[in-house]
């Protein structure tokens, strides 16, 4: 997968709204990975993707261990609230960049693709998937 595709998205998230506009990709992510993995393993992989660029982003280190990943939006969020916007999203995309490429190690490539990509259309619907889903209900 390519490192940037959650990144650098025509609808990736502006680093000047602050720190929920950079939490957007992750509720969307959650809630797509959530169901398989659970919120203990979502958490455990977004601590070990942490963990990982801690060197780099050490402000990033979480003060309490996550159970929920709601409780580790608002605790990034906070975190993120205290540095300037460039540096946030900074520390945002290396965060994503590393999730993905420990995601695609432990599930494969192409699984990893296809969960982000679903998560990624998820936010934006195409018009007539729009309609298709309000047909649907």
């Amino acid at each position: 997968m390519n490192d940037e595709d959650m990144t650098n998205r025509p609808d990736a998230p502006d680093p000047s709204d602050g720190g929920r506009a950079l939490l957007q990709p992750w509720r969307r992510i959650a809630q797509h990975l959530c169901p398989l993995i659970g919120e203990s393993g979502f958490c455990a992989l977004f601590g070990r993707a942490v963990h990982v660029i801690g060197p780099e982003h050490a402000w990033l280190a979480p003060q309490q261990t996550c159970r929920a990943p709601e409780q580790l939006f608002t605790s990034l969020e906070e975190r993120m609230a205290l540095v300037d916007a460039q540096r946030a999203a900074a520390a945002n995309e290396a965060l994503l960049r590393t999730f993905t490429h420990l995601l695609a190690t432990l599930i494969g490539e192409r699984l990893t693709q296809r969960l982000l990509a679903s998560a990624t259309d998820a936010a934006d619907p195409a018009p007539g998937q729009q309609k298709n889903a309000e047909e649907q209900k």
